[in-house]
């Protein structure tokens, strides 16, 4: 028995695939979908992305999606899927179950008037047919029979195949807050500085380091859990808000005495200092961080969040993409602290 995870090189997004293969068969479960170029990319799309690439090899090998998870509406998280939903024979016959928050599910959890401007619409393969004459996700959905919960929300525990799954985000009060006309990507995607902080030494940042929460109301409605099999123990993060995520882990039980054991944190929103705060990280034990972007939007990862980990965990924090790493540290800080930072350059195997 085996469990992999593929944290995929899906740009300044996440796309990550959690696979168990056992006595009674494989077990997987998407999150995210990266951007669109995560499917396909190039001249009409003419190349395969990561995304599609490991859709290929499940169906090659007669395997499925048994849970795909669109953590929030941002681009950078949705898009992927939503192109793989598009083109024929890929997520459209793959996908048995889904979780995503989608704004009718939410009208219907707080019977509210539902808001048709929210409605995600996918172009069909026709070049006659427009985005907005192509079908709902909803209808599509249906149509396929893919099996849906009602809302996903902090308390909850569900099972897929061998796999333990404990929400930690959002909560009720941030689904709420979802209740209205969403703006387009433009408006929402900017949540973070678009400066680095690179130039600052890690010395200046844990003399002066104060926690700033994320305000976004689409980083807050994303969809965090703890996915458990047998003795690992994985967090999948999402966009999560940071203290979201303390208070459900504080409900469980878990303090600054008695951690959470970990194999793996999925670092919420690319390791953005508004997500991951010094009380949060003091609550964990894990011997990996990992954090997922190629560093070409809005100055992520911060520094600031390297230097949390640094400071408060003894784990190695990972990245899907080499190139980042180069620029987090000083020439004056390698000798001491490089050995802390590593790319993944092979899946994760438990």
């Amino acid at each position: 028995m085996s469990t992999i995870i593929r944290v995929l090189e899906a740009n300044h997004g996440d796309c990550i695939l959690v696979s168990h293969e056992g006595a009674s068969g494989a077990v997987n479960i998407l999150i995210d979908g990266g951007t669109s170029t995560t499917f396909k990319y190039g001249p009409r799309q003419r190349y395969d992305g990561a995304l599609c690439k490991v859709l290929d090899e499940l169906k090659n090998k007669g395997q499925h999606i048994d849970l795909a998870v669109l953590t929030h509406i941002d681009d950078d998280h949705i898009h992927g899927l939503i192109k793989a939903f598009e083109t024929p024979d890929y997520l459209n016959k793959l996908v048995k179950s889904i979780w995503f928050n989608s704004s009718r599910l939410i009208t219907q959890h707080f019977n509210a008037p539902e808001i048709p401007e929210n409605n995600i619409l996918l172009a069909d393969d026709s070049p006659q047919t427009s985005v907005k004459q192509g079908k709902e996700l909803e209808a599509l959905l249906d149509e396929i029979g893919c099996k849906r919960v009602p809302v996903i929300k902090a308390g909850q525990v569900h099972s897929v195949g061998p796999f333990k799954l404990t929400v930690l985000s959002p909560s009720q009060n941030q689904l709420e807050r979802l209740l209205h006309k969403w703006p387009s990507e433009e408006e929402s995607g900017a949540t973070s500085a678009h400066d680095n902080d690179y130039q600052l030494s890690l010395e200046e940042i844990w003399a002066a380091d104060e926690f700033e929460s994320d305000t976004s109301i689409y980083n807050g409605s994303s969809i965090a859990f703890l996915l458990e099999i047998d003795k690992i123990k994985m967090l999948f993060l999402g966009d999560a808000h940071d203290q979201v995520v303390v208070e459900s882990l504080r409900g469980l039980g878990f303090n600054e005495q008695n951690k959470l054991d970990l194999n793996l944190v999925k670092v919420s929103h690319h390791g953005s200092q508004y997500n991951t705060s010094s009380e949060f990280l003091s609550l964990l034990r894990s011997s990996r961080y990992i954090i997922s972007t190629n560093g070409s939007r809005h100055g992520l990862p911060n520094k600031r969040t390297i230097a949390r980990i640094i400071k408060e965990t003894n784990g190695q924090i990972c990245f899907n993409y080499n190139d980042v790493i180069e620029s987090l540290l000083l020439d004056s800080e390698r000798e001491e602290y490089a050995t802390r930072l590593e790319a993944l350059d092979e899946a994760i195997r438990f």
